[in-house]
């Protein structure tokens, strides 16, 4: 069970552990459905989903062979990426303070999105260490 996730690059391990994290999140935030919070749950599972996409196409485009297309890929995805969650908080931000649709919390949308960002920074670090002992 664990050679699988052993050949995994950083980036696919990010997915996994978040997926796993933010799908505990939101079950845990169950009851903010039952007092009518469901703004809180459903901002972290978008963020959280935003960010594992990303972090999947991360990792597939750092599979490239040539260095300089793996690159380049990544300068234009780290682009990319910028634009989608400006984007992302924008458009919540604007259906939630402007149109009054309460469906996420924009709060919960950024927190949603920093979970695989600090599960990458725990794991390049993890791996520096490993590497270095």
């Amino acid at each position: 069970m664990k050679d699988w996730y052993r050949q995994l690059n950083t980036e696919f391990k990010v997915a996994v552990w978040s997926l796993i994290i933010i799908s505990g999140l939101v079950i845990c935030l169950i009851p903010c459905y039952f007092f009518s919070l469901m703004e809180i749950p459903n901002g972290i599972a978008l963020g959280g989903m935003v960010g594992i996409i990303i972090y999947l196409l991360f990792g597939l485009f750092g599979k490239k062979d040539d260095p300089k297309k793996a690159m380049i890929l990544t300068i234009i995805l780290i682009v990319v990426k910028l634009i989608v969650i400006g984007g992302l908080l924008f458009l919540v931000g604007w259906l939630y303070y402007s149109v009054g649709m309460k469906a996420f919390n924009i709060f919960a949308v950024a927190g949603g999105y920093l979970i695989p960002l600090v599960i990458y920074i725990i794991l390049v670090r993890k791996e520096k260490v490993s590497g270095n002992s």
